[in-house]
C-alpha cells in the first residue's frame, strides 16, 4: 500500500461550504485532494466546538491523505501538521521565530492568543487511515470580535501582498507531505520532535489537568515518539498524555 500525499492539482476553490472537513469527505474525491474555502459556516472545531474563522485575509483549508495503519501515531501526526503549519509561517515570515508557538495538540498561537486551529478525522477500514487534515488560520483584520479579544488575534499586524494566501497554502502542503516521509524514519521523527519541543508554548510550564479520574498538576517535559505530551507531577511521577481534558490549563 503506497502513501497518498496531498497533491496540489487536485485542488478545489469554494466561495461558501457548510464545512471543509465534510466536504472533502465525500468518496467523490479522491485521497490527495484537498480544498479551500472563502467562507464556511458551520465550521468544526474539537468535540461539539465551532471554529470561527475572522478577518478579511484566512485560510480554510481541507486535505485527504491515506496511508497504511501501522506507520501512523494519530496524535503524533497531529503534532506534526501542527509543526509543518508553523514551518509555513516562518517560511514566509523569519522575524516572527520566537513570537509564534505551537499548542499542543494542535494550536497556534501568537504569544498568549490562537490564531490557527487543526482538526484530524480519520477514519479505519482494512488496515488503511483515511485522515481528513483540517486548518483555520486567521492571517490579518481590522478589528476583532469583543467576545474573542482576551483569546485570538490575526498573524500579521498589516495587510500582506497578494498571493500570500495562496503561497502559504501550498508551502503547508508541501510540509505535510514531508512529515508524512518523516513518519517512516524513527531517526527522523526524533529530530523533529526536538525541533517541536524548542517551539511548544507549554515548553517549561505547569499544568494542571484531569487524569485517571483526579486532577493533577506537573511540569512539561516534552513529547514521546507517539505525540504524547510528558508531564513530571508533583509527587514526581511522569505521566503521558494522550489528550487535554475539559480541565485543561496552564498554570
Amino acid at each position: 500500500m503506497s502513501y497518498h500525499f496531498l497533491k496540489p492539482e487536485l485542488g478545489h476553490h469554494l466561495a461558501s461550504v457548510d464545512s471543509t472537513n465534510e466536504w472533502i469527505k465525500d468518496s467523490q474525491w479522491a485521497p490527495g485532494s484537498w480544498v479551500i474555502a472563502d467562507e464556511q459556516t458551520k465550521g468544526k472545531g474539537r468535540g461539539s466546538n465551532e471554529w470561527i474563522s475572522l478577518g478579511d485575509e484566512r485560510i480554510i483549508f481541507s486535505g485527504k491523505i491515506q496511508l497504511p495503519s501501522y506507520d501512523i501515531s494519530l496524535p503524533l501526526f497531529s503534532l506534526f501538521v501542527s509543526a509543518a503549519l508553523l514551518k509555513s509561517i516562518l517560511f514566509f515570515f523569519p522575524d516572527l521565530e520566537g513570537e509564534i508557538s505551537i499548542k499542543w495538540p494542535n494550536d497556534i498561537y501568537k504569544g498568549e492568543k490562537k490564531i490557527a486551529g487543526i482538526l484530524i478525522e480519520s477514519e479505519f477500514h482494512n488496515g488503511i487511515y483515511t485522515v481528513i487534515i483540517g486548518m483555520g488560520l486567521n492571517i490579518f483584520g481590522d478589528g476583532m470580535p469583543q467576545n474573542l479579544n482576551t483569546k485570538a488575534c490575526y498573524l500579521l499586524d498589516e495587510k500582506p501582498m497578494e498571493g500570500l494566501t495562496e503561497r502559504l497554502t501550498f508551502q503547508f502542503m508541501q510540509e505535510i507531505n514531508s512529515y508524512l516521509i518523516h513518519l517512516m524514519d524513527q531517526g527522523q521523527v526524533l529530530k523533529e520532535l526536538i525541533w517541536i519541543e524548542n517551539h511548544s508554548f507549554l515548553k517549561d510550564k505547569a499544568i494542571e489537568t484531569e487524569w485517571d479520574s483526579k486532577m493533577i498538576r506537573g511540569k512539561v517535559l516534552g513529547f514521546d515518539e507517539y505525540g504524547f505530551l510528558i508531564l513530571l507531577t508533583e509527587r514526581g511521577e511522569k505521566i503521558e498524555l494522550m489528550d487535554t481534558s475539559p480541565s485543561f490549563r496552564v498554570i
